[in-house]
């Protein structure tokens, strides 16, 4: 537990300066989490041995990414992201024809293909996000909104499911999730919806935040889970070890891969500002 503080002390302030100052340093943060998670990501299918194409998975997240900081609303960062795919997907084939041998074809190609999708596209969205507004604070604010829920729902699904949990959600997913925790995640997400517009100003009224909040607190705990599944199916506790504490990179990304985006399409297509 301590090393898990420290660690958090020591990268919250980077991640925090990064988005209040915005591109290029978010953007460059930014790539660096996607480069990494990817790799994480092609390692969790390597139990028969054959590993993917990293580059390839590499050049396609950050592509993603450079969408993402390019876009100027949701609909110009979905056709980015259809053409980014469509050119990933094809260069994916022609690394499966060339050189995969034996059986699994399956799971590999939807390893490789729905890796980048869910490091890369997903992620992106924090920078379309950042840009709200022409990247002004109201960006600024959205982007620390959605982050403070996400962490705001993991923190109370921790502490309330290490003193009270005794119900499990899904055992051979996760043996240590309940739903005693979740139900304090959830909790704990739409108190911060309540309080965290005395600090930021966020342009919507109580009710649609509440609405965001109860959403980022059933999206964050649902990418938790999809990623305890990868988790399982591929036999390892953590998908890394490169944050002290926190396990892998993927291990921290769990969560916002969902919130993230829903929290985007929530304020640009239902509650626009």
């Amino acid at each position: 537990m301590t090393q898990r503080v420290l660690t958090a002390l020591a990268g919250i302030p980077l991640l925090v300066t990064a988005i209040w100052f915005g591109a290029p340093w978010l953007t460059l943060l930014l790539l660096l989490v996607v480069i990494l998670g990817i790799w994480e990501f092609y390692r969790l299918s390597t139990g028969d041995g054959q590993s993917l194409p990293t580059p390839l998975g590499i050049i396609w997240v950050m592509a993603f990414v450079l969408g993402g900081q390019a876009a100027s609303g949701p609909s110009h960062y979905l056709t980015i992201s259809l053409v980014i795919f469509g050119c990933g997907t094809f260069l994916s084939l022609l690394w499966l024809v060339a050189f995969f041998r034996g059986p699994g074809l399956g799971i590999k190609t939807a390893y490789l293909v729905g890796g980048p999708i869910y490091v890369g596209f997903l992620m992106g969205h924090v920078l379309v996000l950042r840009d709200m507004g022409g990247g002004d604070s109201l960006g600024r604010d959205w982007v620390l909104f959605a982050l403070l829920l996400t962490f705001a729902t993991d923190t109370g699904a921790f502490f309330v499911g290490k003193s009270i949990g005794r119900h499990p959600m899904s055992f051979r997913i996760s043996p240590n999730k309940t739903w005693e925790g979740a139900a304090g995640g959830f909790c704990l997400a739409m108190i911060a919806a309540g309080v965290l517009p005395l600090w930021l100003d966020l342009g919507l009224f109580g009710w649609q935040l509440w609405v965001i909040g109860a959403t980022v607190g059933v999206g964050a705990q649902t990418g938790d889970l999809l990623e305890s599944k990868l988790k399982r199916i591929s036999s390892v506790k953590d998908a890394g070890s490169m944050i002290p504490g926190h396990g892998g990179i993927l291990d921290r990304l769990d969560s916002l891969v969902i919130s993230l985006p829903a929290v985007y399409y929530l304020v640009t297509l239902v509650f626009p500002p």
